[in-house]
């Protein structure tokens, strides 16, 4: 499988099924990082949280490396978590946006 085989793969999964299951990424992580924090007390931001899960994905991608093997769905994985990093930042900014035009006429 190319590399552009792997990005539609995360592409489909990020945009499709889970997104509607999960709902917008800023949301789920949220959601995730607050749990998180009522867990261990530490405070995460979406950013972080998802980021998070790029680590995982990317230990993961490391051990099997290490043992000769190729772990597909961990690529495809880490590829999706990037995407919804992106997916993260581009909604923070539309709302900082949002924000700032309805403060500017206020």
């Amino acid at each position: 499988m190319n590399g552009s085989e792997i990005l539609t793969e995360a592409h489909q999964l990020v945009n499709g099924p889970r997104q509607d299951a999960y709902s917008h990424p800023l949301e789920d992580y949220s959601k995730v990082a607050s749990l998180f924090h009522d867990m261990t007390g530490i405070k995460l931001t979406a950013e972080q949280a998802v980021t998070f899960m790029i680590c995982v994905k990317l230990a993961r991608i490391a051990t099997n490396a290490r043992r000769g093997r190729w772990h597909h769905d961990s690529v495809v994985d880490t590829a999706g978590y990037l995407a919804c990093l992106s997916m993260i930042h581009t909604r923070q900014e539309e709302l900082r946006r949002e924000w700032d035009e309805h403060h500017a006429t206020a």
